[in-house]
């Protein structure tokens, strides 16, 4: 009698193991893949390497390349599922002068009627007239961070909680030209500015020491600080806070600073390859860019769930 609930046990086992085999293996568990582990550096560096290349000229904002990156984000920001902001029907958001590239906006749904804001800009400069090597390539200034934006939205795509906000990812076009894109989108703003619940700005997130980011305007902002010290937990980044508050009104968050909406800024220190055409991918640290992208994705999520 032992031996045959031996043999019984065995067997049950056996066709256990089988079938937990075979649900893995066609995919049919209920268990979800951890969005946030959809952000890698293998994605950032693919992308900044196709932003930065010397094909691209630079992405100077009134130029062919500058709309063919436009381009390439709305692109992907479609394929991840993500859809115009409400009234509008199309990702593509133009300034007042047609000269320039457009700001591209893109919306993750969430069921309320209030926002979060993840931005960065993707413009760069004009090459130079003469030397060996003319072209600026920014890999670090600003493709980085636009990598990220498309990171984010790869991990949007497989979100599978509710949210109350939507998020909003917006590439910046004229950065460099005096935050063209940025002011445009500030002063006919096409969600309302009241309804941000915190506006996130990425500009420079991939040199300098490893596993660091400088974080400026938290004491303003404190709710999103409070959602970056719970995310962090997860990520591990070593964070320094406040220590450049100038680069406020450097970057892409100054116009919504000034329209009293809550805005951070995540980036690096400048760098030998600031403003040089020597920015070139090679030198960008693919991990770091792909933890701030992580940060700022559980900051989001965080940020777009319901107020207590």
């Amino acid at each position: 009698m032992d031996s045959l609930l031996r043999e019984e046990s065995k067997l049950n086992l056996r066709n256990f193991l089988v079938y937990f085999l075979f649900i893995a293996s066609c995919g049919c568990t209920n268990l979800q893949t951890n969005p946030v582990a959809s952000i890698t550096q293998t994605a950032i560096l693919q992308d900044v390497s196709w932003l930065a290349s010397d094909e691209m000229q630079g992405r100077h904002y009134r130029s062919i390349e500058a709309r063919k990156a436009a381009k390439y984000i709305a692109d992907k920001w479609k394929l991840a599922g993500l859809t115009p902001l409400p009234s509008k029907t199309s990702m593509y958001i133009p300034t007042d002068d047609p000269r320039d590239s457009p700001n591209v906006a893109a919306m993750y749904q969430g069921s309320g009627d209030t926002y979060v804001l993840l931005t960065a800009h993707y413009d760069h400069l004009k090459p130079r007239k003469t030397g060996t090597d003319r072209i600026y390539n920014g890999a670090d200034d600003n493709a980085s961070g636009t990598a990220a934006l498309l990171a984010i939205a790869g991990a949007l795509s497989k979100t599978q909680t509710p949210l109350e906000s939507s998020i909003v990812l917006v590439a910046f076009t004229g950065e460099e030209a005096g935050l063209v894109g940025s002011e445009h989108f500030a002063n006919n703003a096409p969600i309302p500015l009241h309804a941000i619940r915190g506006l996130i700005n990425l500009d420079m997130i991939s040199r300098g020491e490893p596993n660091t980011i400088f974080l400026e305007g938290a004491p303003d902002a404190p709710r999103i600080n409070m959602a970056i010290v719970r995310a962090n937990k997860e990520v591990g980044l070593n964070i320094i806070r406040n220590k450049h508050t100038d680069w406020l009104y450097r970057s892409d968050q100054a116009p919504f600073l000034e329209k009293n909406v809550p805005c951070i800024f995540l980036s690096v220190e400048d760098h030998e390859d600031y403003h040089r055409v020597t920015d070139h991918t090679e030198k960008i640290l693919p991990e770091l860019a792909a933890k701030t992208a992580q940060l700022v994705f559980l900051t989001a999520i965080d940020l777009a769930h319901p107020v207590p």
